[in-house]
């Protein structure tokens, strides 16, 4: 199909419904794609280059394609959603789309495939990071993520200037002056400089069986990127670590101070219902040890198939389980929940279940999003509350990682086995994430009820509310203050009175 491209349309773009033509209005018609199966739709702009469209399937790629003598070219020129991120991203992807069908026409090859086949001698470093970015973003076994993707973009946008230089032409010294000019930014420099090593660590492997195929020597054996390493100037552990808190970057609550106070003004804000589903968010985040997205996608196991929960996240609370599709090292993670937490989600799914006519798209959701307009469809931003809730307890520094950090130095105090400890944290060094024999999840369902216990005791009126029968309630003083909460910026927050409150 033929249409004129808009960033509007991009963003709808789906998989599961395919375009097929126009009514009578000139409007787009859609047909459902059940099978999933990719299609192309070409750019009718004008001034658009020829052949330049986007693909859509699992993910949304901006495409070239050309006929030459009766033979079909065609080039991936990157996600989507990264040119979008860019300043005028569509204009940017049509020109590049320009200048790789021009290359089609004049060479009558693939510029990608071509690309490839360079030696890494020859290579520039433009073109390694733009065949490293196409590996990793669509390689078979684990492709990179969105937010790899987009560390890798900068990195290669960092090196933008040297784009045209060949890889056998970089000078040591440029590399190290370079290096030592960006340490104002320490942490970005760092990891620009290692993907750049990564990325030309690649060409020359790739270099290297080409040689090998073709019964030659090698033209390149040496990544210029490891001058940084020899010299010295990556930044040591204990370096890293004293500038963290120097700086206050790593702030976990302290079992002794801010972990109770944290707690109590959770719950007090929880209390006034403004946004009962994010307290609940973040409060699971803690008592999980969780990243930051991962409890967000959570949904309810009993809502979903035996096919969906292979591929999704979910929570099951007759089995007292969570499970985490994918995580950030790629596998999936199961765990057991301790009964506090399963008391918090079986009252959001109770009082979920009484709301009237909240839709079955909404409530497969533990944490629904808020707002209609989400399209992702569950709860995504707690920053605003995350922030109001530290001025109740008077927190300066806090983040939402915090809190899994914080769920770390709880298994430091407790002194859990290194090997448990590292299968809560769902670390890659953990032998097993998603199978358990019925010893080990045992052993993991009581140190989880120990856990959670020393978390929570910080927070007295938490605990009195979430406790198991069997355990004794604690003094608790009166819940802080909470202030009224600020006017939100953007469209105007709907009463309560007329939602219905929030689960």
């Amino acid at each position: 199909m033929k249409t004129e491209l808009t960033v509007a349309l991009l963003k709808s773009l789906s998989p599961d419904r395919k375009p097929v033509g126009f009514d009578q209005k000139g409007k787009i018609i859609y047909e459902e794609n059940a099978g999933g199966e990719p299609y192309i739709v070409f750019d009718a702009s004008p001034g658009a280059p020829l052949g330049f469209g986007v693909k859509v399937g699992g993910r949304k790629t901006f495409i070239v394609q050309r006929k030459v003598e009766g033979k079909t070219f065609r080039a991936t020129l990157g996600s989507v959603a990264e040119y979008l991120g860019q300043p005028n991203g569509l204009e940017v992807a049509r020109n590049r789309a320009a200048v790789l069908g021009a290359e089609m026409r004049a060479k009558q090859i693939n510029p990608n495939v071509a690309a490839r086949k360079l030696s890494a001698a020859e290579k520039t470093l433009g073109a390694a990071f733009d065949e490293f970015l196409e590996y990793v973003e669509n390689r078979e076994n684990k492709p990179a993520k969105p937010e790899t993707m987009r560390v890798y973009r900068r990195a290669a946008a960092r090196f933008a200037d040297w784009g045209d230089k060949k890889i056998r032409a970089l000078d040591m010294d440029e590399i190290v002056k370079r290096f030592k000019a960006g340490r104002a930014h320490a942490t970005a420099n760092e990891q620009a400089f290692r993907t750049a090593y990564t990325v030309v660590q690649r060409a020359i492997e790739v270099e290297t069986l080409a040689a090998a195929a073709s019964l030659r020597a090698p033209l390149l054996t040496a990544n210029p990127f490891s001058i940084v390493k020899l010299s010295g100037l990556y930044r040591t552990g204990d370096v890293i670590e004293r500038e963290r808190k120097e700086k206050m970057v790593r702030n976990p609550l302290t079992p002794s101070d801010t972990l109770g106070r944290f707690l109590e003004a959770l719950w007090a804000k929880r209390l006034t219902r403004e946004n009962k589903t994010g307290c609940d968010y973040l409060l699971l985040t803690l008592l999980t040890g969780a990243r930051k997205t991962e409890c967000a996608k959570l949904k309810w196991h009993e809502m979903l198939t035996d096919g969906e929960r292979l591929t999704n996240s979910w929570v099951d609370l007759k089995e007292g389980r969570v499970f985490f599709h994918k995580t950030k090292n790629g596998q999936d993670h199961v765990l057991p929940l301790g009964p506090c937490a399963v008391e918090l989600l079986r009252r959001r799914q109770e009082e979920a279940a009484e709301r009237l006519g909240e839709s079955l798209s909404s409530r497969i959701w533990v944490f629904p999003s808020r707002s209609r307009a989400n399209r992702a469809g569950h709860y995504s931003d707690a920053q605003d509350l995350l922030g109001r809730i530290r001025e109740i307890a008077d927190i300066p520094v806090l983040t939402r990682h915090d809190l899994r950090r914080s769920f770390g130095s709880i298994l430091t105090e407790l002194e859990v086995p290194d090997r448990i400890g590292k299968l809560f944290m769902n670390h890659d060094q953990a032998e097993t994430h998603n199978r358990y024999t019925s010893a080990e999840w045992s052993l993991l369902r009581r140190w989880m009820r120990k856990i959670e216990e020393a978390i929570l005791i910080r927070g007295p009126n938490v605990w009195n509310s979430l406790k198991p029968d069997d355990k004794s309630p604690l003094p608790a003083k009166p819940l802080p203050e909470v202030p009224k909460d600020r006017p939100r910026t953007g469209r105007p927050r709907k009463p309560v009175e007329a939602s219905g409150g929030e689960a």
